[in-house]
């Protein structure tokens, strides 16, 4: 017993060492508003086209970990999707009730492939944040690769955030 701990052990720590985990797809997540100012997700995936898991989290809350909603769809898509945040839509399905979101608090959306194997694109947002845009503006962020995450965050046309190896 004491053997089988020690190899268990060992193999965390040599994953730990050599960073092992899921990885990176390059890919965005952004925000819009429809035109009646409900939010809705964008999803740029159009290298690898293997998202098809997004959560939602509450970054108020003190299990930051545990999401608020989640939305799948049965296959990725090389392409910009737009899925509307209190519905989802045809192909992105809530698995969970999405609740109302509360001014003043700070969510974070986050891509998966499947089975958590690789992470996509994450943008963090306010509902205020999502009142200064118009439809047809995404709302999105640029990772400046510091220790705390803090991210800039850019306003551009949706045609702008669509880059060209999704035409």
């Amino acid at each position: 017993m004491l053997k089988i701990g020690l190899v268990a052990a060992a193999l965390c720590t040599a994953a730990t060492l050599t960073g092992c985990g899921p990885g990176y797809i390059p890919s965005q997540v952004g925000l819009t508003v429809d035109s009646t100012g409900r939010p809705v997700i964008v999803l740029e995936d159009c290298r690898k086209g293997e998202l098809v898991e997004l959560q939602l989290f509450d970054e108020s809350r003190k299990d930051t970990k545990l999401p608020i909603a989640q939305y799948t769809t049965s296959k990725g898509a090389k392409s910009v999707q737009q899925i509307p945040l209190a519905t989802g839509d045809a192909r992105w399905k809530p698995v969970t009730a999405v609740p109302e979101l509360r001014a003043g608090t700070s969510y974070k959306i986050r891509s998966w492939a499947e089975k958590h194997q690789s992470f996509g694109g994450l943008t963090v947002f306010t509902p205020e944040d999502l009142q200064t845009l118009k439809p047809g503006e995404v709302r999105y962020g640029v990772q400046q690769g510091s220790p705390d995450y803090k991210d800039d965050y850019r306003v551009t046309s949706l045609d702008e955030f669509a880059p060209a190896r999704c035409d």
